[in-house]
């Protein structure tokens, strides 16, 4: 009781305020502290309460029991996805502390949030509704401990949620509130792109931010071609020249040893949030802000950047619209028709480069060799104070090696209840078959079933071999029809498809039928795979 009187004082005492005294805790720590859960809450009711431009709904209920915020930005007074639609604009989705260690990006939003409502950016808000969710972990948030071995803040919350979930895992298997919400979200609100702030601690390089999107080689190439030669190179140009920070792709040294080798991007799952919104066709944005580079920098440099890329979506945000219906309109037309990547290589996008510093290699004594993996070798290699420009290759260009060809659709055997409620749970469309037939379909006969041996994000994750074979099937009624003629067919076999490595196979979903009870022998995969449209009745789910 004593705690909710003082913050309701806390919050009544805010209203008389000046509005240029509703400071994050970042600023008024002078950038050694960041916002604990009620700071955040705190901070976003008081700009609320002066602009008419911002209201405050609830996302979800984390698992710990906090109230997730989501953050509504509009000149129409938006409140609901209907509103959105009625006022005929786009939304653009800005996430942060994902991973609640990485703390810039919640400072940042907080202060874009304010700076927007209060006027100084308000033209962003001409052409575009702006979401925000600043504090996507709050559970993670207030375990503050030297979590970090970055630049400070000192103490900094956990990077999983109170589940001990890495929320940047589990937009495929969808276990955790937070996510789930956030898909329901990219379902009705439908934003047309989305930023997700994060914080990195690869490779030592100068410039404070970096950034990424959609890797995935079975997402729509038109999207990331967009992002890569026209969104990016916009954007990096106004964040330099309008606010003095240097960006530079999102990437590591392939060889820290020899810089020269490469630039390297890896990160091509499904289950990483900007390859998961690629895959739903509309644009996405990773922003790793650099851990070397001291707090104020990032929290500044992180604001700066997402203020150029709102600037850069006001002005072409009908162009980007009609690039995401296009995407949708040709996986409906042609994604079915198409061959499916499996398994992929790195390759050169293009050529650029990385502003950086002399490294040298410094052999591990004997006694500190228990504190280095073996990869390392015999010796670590540590940067000096003599900077040093890179240029090369940018290794971030997925390209198949492994494909299949796509079927019309997938049949999903009855009683497959947590598969089913996945699926819808994404928005995929899934249709239930009333009447039982027959028909030539292709099936998965397992060989063998290899599971990991150790377990991640609460799973043993499970690799499925084996190969299709044709046949004359029964299909019986109650089964379920997922056609790859719909606007999210991209998201169906990475699903469905076994081999796929974020498969509900691979996750776990089948493994009561999959695996024979009472031996080791694999079992029937409950998914088949159909050339054409079931010849009976279909009732939508």
């Amino acid at each position: 009781m004593k705690r909710a009187i003082i913050l309701i004082s806390v919050i009544l005492f805010s209203c008389f305020l000046p509005a240029e005294e509703i400071l994050t805790v970042a600023e008024s720590s002078n950038y050694t502290k960041t916002s604990l859960y009620d700071d955040v809450m705190n901070f976003l009711y008081q700009v609320q309460k002066r602009s008419d431009l911002v209201k405050i709904l609830p996302l979800t209920t984390s698992s710990e029991g906090r109230l997730v915020p989501l953050v509504v930005l509009s000149r129409e007074k938006v409140s609901r996805p209907e509103d959105l639609r009625l006022a005929g604009k786009q939304a653009v989705l800005v996430m942060a502390n994902i991973h609640a260690g990485e703390v810039e990006g919640k400072e940042a939003s907080l202060m874009l949030i304010r700076d927007i409502a209060l006027g100084k950016f308000a033209g962003l808000l001409d052409s575009q509704v702006l979401l925000f969710i600043p504090i996507f972990n709050a559970d993670g948030n207030d375990k503050l401990g030297h979590n970090r071995r970055d630049l400070g803040p000192e103490l900094a919350g956990l990077r999983y949620n109170g589940q001990n979930l890495d929320l940047n895992r589990d937009y495929m298997k969808l276990e955790s509130p937070e996510v789930r919400a956030l898909v329901d979200v990219f379902n009705s609100w439908d934003p047309l792109l989305t930023v997700d702030m994060h914080t990195t601690n690869g490779s030592f390089h100068q410039e404070p931010v970096t950034y990424s999107t959609q890797l995935n080689p079975n997402s729509d190439k038109a999207l990331r071609d967009t992002m890569w030669q026209k969104l990016f190179p916009a954007v990096a140009q106004a964040l330099k020249t309008v606010h003095g920070y240097d960006s530079v792709p999102y990437g590591n040294f392939v060889d820290r040893q020899v810089p020269e080798v490469g630039w390297i991007s890896e990160a091509l799952e499904a289950r990483y949030g900007q390859n998961y919104v690629g895959l739903r066709n509309r644009f996405s944005i990773l922003n790793e802000n650099y851990s070397y580079a001291d707090f104020r920098t990032r929290v500044l440099a992180s604001r700066a950047f997402v203020a150029s890329i709102l600037a850069y979506t006001a002005k072409n945000i009908g162009s980007l619209a009609e690039q995401a219906r296009r995407a949708d309109r040709e996986t409906i037309a042609r994604f079915n028709s198409g061959e499916f990547a499996l398994e992929s290589t790195l390759e050169k996008l293009f050529d650029l480069t990385v502003k950086s510093y002399e490294f040298v290699k410094e052999a591990i004594k004997p006694e500190d060799r228990a504190k280095y993996p073996a990869r390392m070798g015999e010796f670590i290699i540590k940067k000096t104070d003599v900077l040093k420009d890179y240029k090369l290759p940018y290794l971030s260009l997925a390209v198949p090696r492994r494909s299949l060809e796509l079927p019309a659709g997938y049949i999903l055997m009855p009683h497959q209840p947590e598969a089913l409620a996945n699926l819808k749970r994404h928005g995929i469309r899934v249709e239930r078959i009333i009447e039982g037939f027959r028909a030539e379909a292709e099936n998965f006969k397992i060989s063998v079933v290899e599971t990991e041996k150790s377990i991640f994000q609460g799973h043993v994750l499970n690799t499925v071999k084996g190969n299709y074979e044709k046949a004359e099937v029964d299909i019986p009624p109650g089964s379920y029809y997922v056609s790859l003629s719909q606007p999210l067919a991209r998201l169906v076999p990475v699903l469905l498809e076994p081999e796929s490595t974020d498969s509900l196979a691979a996750w776990g979903f089948f493994n009561r039928v999959i695996v024979q009870q009472w031996s080791n022998r694999p079992g029937p995969y409950p998914v088949y795979r159909l050339a054409m449209k079931p010849p009976v009745a279909l009732l939508s789910e």
